[in-house]
This record gives C-alpha cells, structure tokens and sequence, in this order.
C-alpha cells in the first residue's frame, strides 16, 4: 500500500470495520434484548441503544469536519479511536502539579507507574516495529512504522470465524502501550468507538525480543490467537490508569476516559481541582479564609498504615467492585485516597467470612483455588505479584503492629538519594529497605543476632526478608517476595504445595535436611515426609514434577544470586536444560535466563519458543558442556562419582510431573 494513502485509508477502514462490528453485536444483542436498528452513516453517531449519554468530547470523529480531516496529523486522526484523558470530577492531571512541585514530578515522571500506560508515540514505543513479520499459531503478524505511528497489519480480530472477512488483512495502528519495565503490550482499535484489542504479543525489555503474550504469563498453550477486545476498557484501565471510566455504551462497544494515562499523581494524593483553587484563594489574601475549610489533597505519609497502604491496595489487592455498577460505568469508582477502600470495594482478606467460606466450602475451594489456582494457595496466602496490599494484610506485622508499604517502599526518590533514577525506580524501595533496617525499625537488633539466624552475620541467611518474606509469588516470568511476613513452617508449606524458604536458597539440600534444622533451632514440628523428600533435593521435585507454578519458581530460584551463593552454581545445568522442553512457554523463558546466569553457559543461544530440533540442538549443547567438567558427587541432586548422573531417577520424576492445568491471575 502506498505509505502516502495508508493513514486516512486505514481510518476509512476502521469506519467500515466498526459498522460491520456494531451490526453484528446489535444482531447477537437482539437475541435476548429487543433493539432498534437503524442505519449508521458513521462510526461516530450513536448505537440504536445508549445506556449512558456521553459528554461532547473534542476528539469524536463527528466533530472534525471532513473537509479538515486531511489537514490532521495521523496521530491526531487516531485518537478519535482510542480511551482519551478527559479533566472531569475534580482531576486536572499530573502537568497541574508540576509548578509548584516540580522535584516530586520529577521523581514521578522517571518512575514506572507513570508509563503504566501511554499513547504510543514513536519515543515511547519499545518494540521493534522496521518491518518485522512475528508467526504464532499459524497466524502473522507484520509490524512496520510509517510517518511516525506503529502499524499491525493481521487477519480482522473483529471478524466472525467462517466469513469471508475472517480471511481478509487489514492494518490496524498501534495507539497506545502498556508498561515499559520488564515488557510491553500493545493496543489497536478494531473501529468501534474507543474500543481495543491487544497485539498477541510483548516486547521484552531484558532480551530486546518479541514473544508470544501466551509465553509471558504462566497459562497453558493454546492453539488458539486471543486479541481480547475490551480488555483495557473494562479491566486493565482500574490499574493502569488513573480514575478511569469504563464507559461501556452497548455490549463491546466503549467510549472510554481516564484522567490520565498511567498511575499519577492524582491516584495517591486525590483530585487536584480543590487543591489548587485552596491555595490560590490564600495567594490571592492569606487574610481572607478561601471557600474551603482546609487543604483537601492526601499527603499518604500523613495517614495511618491502614489507610495510607490502601492507597496502594486500590490496585495492589485482590478486590471486586460495590456500588451501583450504570454509576461506576460512567463516573468511576468512588474512592479516593484516605478513605476507606472497603467503601467502595470487598477486599479479598484471608481472615475474612469469605475467605474462610472459599478455603472450608469444597466444592468453592475446589473451582477457584484448585481449578483455577489463579490468585490463592489452598491455605488462602496470595500466590502472584501486584497483590501485596492482600499479601500485607494478612500479617501479622500489619495486623498488630504498624508496618505499611511505606515502612520500605518510597514513592518519590529522596534528594539525598544517591541512586540513579533507574534503580531507585526498579522497586521504588527506601536504601534501608535492601537490609534488615526495615524490619528493627519495629523488632529488637537483639532478634537477628547471628544466635537467632544461625547464619553468617555478612550472609544472605542472615537477611530477614530472605526468612520471613521468601519468593513464594509468581509474576512477570519470576518469582517475587511473598509480602504475608511468615515464619518457616515446612508442614504449612508442604500442606498448601508452597516451596519454602530454606530450600529456596539450600538448593542443594533435601526436605528431611530443612526440617531436622527448623527442628533444632527454633522447636518447629517436623512433617512426615515420604522417600523422595528425604532424599532428593527439594529443588530438584520442584523443578522436575512439582505443578507448573513450582517449576516456574524454581526455574527462577537456580538463577538467582542468593541461592547461587549458598548451593554453588555448577550443578543446576544438568536440570535446568530438562525444562526447556516444558509444555508451559513461560517456564521454558525462565529456565533459558537462569542458564545463562551460570558461569558456563553466559553466551548459551536457544530459541525456546522454536522448533523441537532448535530445542534438542541447545539440550545436546549444554549436556557436552556439562561432561567438559568435573562435578562432585551429591547424593540429593542424583549425581554420582565421576560425572556420572542418576538419568533414570530423572526420567522417572519426570514422568511423576503435576500437569493440572493451571492459569496464574498476574
């Protein structure tokens, strides 16, 4: 096509796109709601049944004369099909704050909440889009850039299977991203208001490459594309943005508002409206009292530790909205910083009478914790990143003491803060969170004295989070710290199939070893543990026949420094090189990075996600590297004398492998 046509040609498209859209979803509609159809002379005029009436918008394709539409930049033109930010209920957007707090905007603005979302402009965009063909389940995709905005061009998302506009390609533009941290997802208007749909696959930041979205979230593989329309209208938007508003018109059909794109400062502090005209009125005449009794904006450092966490918690929590669902469509949830997040949501809590009732009732426990196994171990401690406010909650640190995530957590770089901007923005942790200060802010030094840990004063062991917060939560293709602050119990661990924290650094040792120590040093019962729990390394079960989540974790956990430290780095090959064949493409991601962590195989090239023989070319390699050595015999991680390996022992816990399917809820 002629890359002189190609935008106003494709907006043409998406016109056309939409009415085809709208017709057929307005035909399944009248299978259960009679509607009126009427003929639509162009996208931008109202469906025969509108819920809600929309306030004029600047950017709706009817308001652009069509003579003047030429004279429009691409981008200008695309927004008219895309969520837009719009200033209403007291929200002015983050550029409002920056006059007079221009270092905490700053701060801010180099943080990752920021670009939780953005409109894909070229300097934003972090993939490769200089034509580049990417193939998954037998559909392509070819991706290009043209005058400045990013092109999809695929089979028609919106098309019905079996008809002709199913096998018909069409270019679709990129207009807005999601993250920029560890990976980034693309959105593309299928022509239906401010409708989108996701591109089937995520640019990776650490190794500058596409993979399918299926290969970063652990899922099952699926023979199937998903391009899930309406997905960041109705769900990624609450998290992704700030005070968004659904805006669902007619069954997929969105007119979509956020005030702004990303997690501002609005998101935390509150509205800003109030706040600026306060402190104008006192500029104006510090004498003269202003309309309002005080300064309406949160400052969350001011706040208790229930409140200011729930801050946090508004999207860092496994919650279900309450209200009036038409109100919520339309203007939004009802909280706002400082109050009560339990006003305006039920808040999954593992001693609360739901939780209890899930964990107790069989057949609820049964379909959402062992089918699912989406957010919750069987015990109800959350298993999968971005929920640490339901984590936090249910210790005991919160519970009875003050701890909040601002206990280690800063949400603005502190001037004295000698980090880069960079590694201050990776965690947005306090410097004093990365030791054990957190902790005795609150807990006697006395208590980690190297006669509590039993562990060199200078060692990783002697870290209190490595104990009390190990990596028993899964997300973003690692595990992460598990924020319910615990105390090792192997038989709670065993009961809920959760790897437990002494193994996640001791590698290398075997259950039986975790419990006899747990045993001596602080009197916790021993479990009854069966052969191969005694005499197998515990990471070795996890990685070979645990469930997928385990597998996952442990996969990450060979890779990791702290454990590397603890159990040496000159072993985990033999195993590691055994899950690049695993059926989940997520565990074969992290086995492939945790590989070239080790010494050896720093320069080890695979294509996880090719061919079989791609796969088996990569397996012989590492297995040839792995004779060129010598390693010592270890009976728990089945190596014998002189570099020979238990391969029977492994085929066997191999073929022992929890294959439940299993979809973990990031």
């Amino acid at each position: 096509m002629n890359e002189a046509v190609i935008g106003w040609s494709v907006v043409i498209g998406l016109v056309c796109g939409g009415l085809v859209w709208w017709i057929k979803r307005s035909i399944a509609a009248a299978l259960t709601v009679p509607v009126v159809i009427v003929a639509l002379v162009a996208l931008a005029l109202p469906p025969a049944v509108v819920p809600v009436a929309p306030p004029p918008d600047p950017l709706e394709p009817v308001t652009v004369p069509p003579e003047a539409q030429e004279d429009l930049p691409t981008a200008a033109k695309l927004a008219a099909f895309r969520p837009i930010e719009v200033s209403d209920h007291g929200y002015v957007a983050s550029d409002a704050c920056r006059e007079c707090h221009p270092e905490n905007h700053a701060t801010w603005f180099a943080s990752y909440h920021r670009t939780m979302t953005q409109v894909a402009n070229p300097d934003v965009v972090l993939g490769d889009f200089n034509d580049v063909k990417l193939s998954h389940n037998g559909r392509d995709y070819q991706l290009r850039e043209v005058d400045g905005v990013c092109w999809v061009e695929l089979l028609d998302p919106a098309a019905l299977p079996g008809t002709a506009a199913a096998s018909q390609r069409v270019q679709r533009p990129i207009v807005m991203t999601t993250g920029s941290h560890h990976m980034q997802a693309y959105w593309f208007p299928i022509g239906v208001r401010r409708t989108l749909a996701i591109l089937p696959f995520v640019f990776l930041n650490e190794t500058q490459e596409w993979i399918p979205r299926s290969a970063a979230f652990l899922k099952p593989m699926s023979d199937g594309v998903s391009h899930e329309i309406g997905r960041w209208n109705s769900a990624c938007s609450r998290c992704h943005s700030t005070h968004p508003q659904e805006r669902e018109l007619s069954f997929g059909e969105f007119d979509t508002h956020a005030a702004e794109f990303g997690i501002s400062c609005e998101a935390c502090h509150g509205p800003g409206q109030e706040h600026i005209a306060y402190h104008r009125d006192l500029a104006v005449d510090q004498a003269t009292p202003t309309s309002l009794p005080s300064d309406p904006i949160v400052n969350p450092e001011d706040l208790s530790h229930v409140r200011s966490s729930q801050v946090c918690g508004q999207c860092h929590s496994v919650l279900t909205l309450k209200g009036d669902p038409s109100k919520i469509n339309v203007e939004g949830t009802t909280f706002r910083p400082g109050s009560d997040l339990s006003e305006s949501y039920d808040i999954w809590q593992l001693h609360s009478p739901e939780m209890r009732e899930l964990l107790q009732n069989e057949s609820i426990h049964d379909r959402v914790v062992n089918t699912n196994r989406g957010t919750f171990y069987p015990d109800g401690v959350v298993r999968v990143s971005g929920r640490e406010y339901t984590s936090m909650e249910q210790s005991g640190c919160f519970q009875r003491g003050e701890m909040s995530c601002l206990s280690c957590h800063q949400l603005h770089k502190a001037a004295d803060d000698t980090r880069s901007d960079k590694d201050w923005a990776n965690d947005q942790l306090k410097p004093s969170a990365y030791g054990n200060d957190a902790c005795v802010q609150c807990h006697d030094q006395q208590q980690y004295s190297t006669a509590h840990t039993h562990h060199l004063a200078d060692s990783s062991g002697s870290n209190c989070y490595n104990c009390h917060m190990p990596h028993t939560a899964y997300g973003l293709l690692k595990a992460i710290r598990n924020h319910t602050i615990s105390i090792p119990d192997l038989k709670q661990d065993l009961a809920a199939d959760r790897p437990n924290a002494c193994n996640q650094c001791h590698l290398d040792k075997t259950l039986k070893w975790t419990a006899d120590y747990l045993k001596d040093w602080y009197s916790i019962d021993e479990p009854e543990l069966d052969t191969e729990q005694s005499e197998i390394a515990a990471s070795v079960l996890w990685l070979l026949k645990g469930d997928a989540a385990n597998r996952a974790m442990a996969a990450w956990t060979m890779g990791w420094p702290d454990a590397q430290a603890a159990s040496g780095s000159d072993w985990q090959s033999i195993f590691l090189a055994q899950v690049l064949n695993d059926p989940y493409l997520a565990i074969r991601m992290i086995a492939r990075r945790s590989l070239q962590t080790l010494p050896e195989l720093a320069d080890l090239k695979v294509n996880v996600l090719g061919s079989d023989s791609e796969r088996r070319d990569a397996i012989l390699s590492i297995l040839a590297r792995w004779d060129q050595d010598s390693h010592a015999a270890n009976p728990a991680l089945l190596l014998g004398p002189e570099n020979t390996v238990k391969t029977k022992r492994i085929d066997t816990l191999m073929q022992q492998r929890d294959d439940t399917p299993m979809t973990l809820s990031e």
